[in-house]
């Protein structure tokens, strides 16, 4: 009985999935939860923001910058018109990539502008 109840004052005790006796891994946990409070897309979301630089390299993330995203339309600016009608002809390939990376067809599509102001 003792042993028991320091189990309980250790945290060794799981969180455990759908009310099932069985002890599941805390990423599990984490997983369903983020699925339960529906944020799983979200978070996709955030990390296609994190991954603009990675998929389209250094020297073009440089000189583009990502302004939103929202309802699957990806908004980027360019600082000049020459890198955006570059990034018109690439825009299907990296929106593949990107969702690749996020496993799931978040982007649905890049809108693209011109501003001269990005450094």
């Amino acid at each position: 009985m003792d042993a028991e109840i320091d189990r309980r004052k250790s945290g060794v005790y799981k969180y455990r999935a759908g009310g099932t006796s069985e002890p599941v891994s805390a990423g599990d946990a984490i997983r369903q939860l983020v699925n339960n409070l529906g944020i799983a897309e979200k978070l996709k979301q955030q990390r296609v923001l994190s991954l603009w630089e990675e998929i389209v390299g250094k020297d073009i993330a440089s000189v583009t910058r990502v302004d939103g995203f929202r309802g699957g339309q990806l908004t980027v600016s360019a600082q000049n018109a020459t890198q955006s009608n570059w990034l018109r002809y690439q825009c299907d390939t990296i929106r593949q990539n990107l969702n690749r990376e996020v496993g799931g067809e978040v982007v649905k599509i890049i809108r693209l502008k011109v501003d001269p102001s990005i450094r």
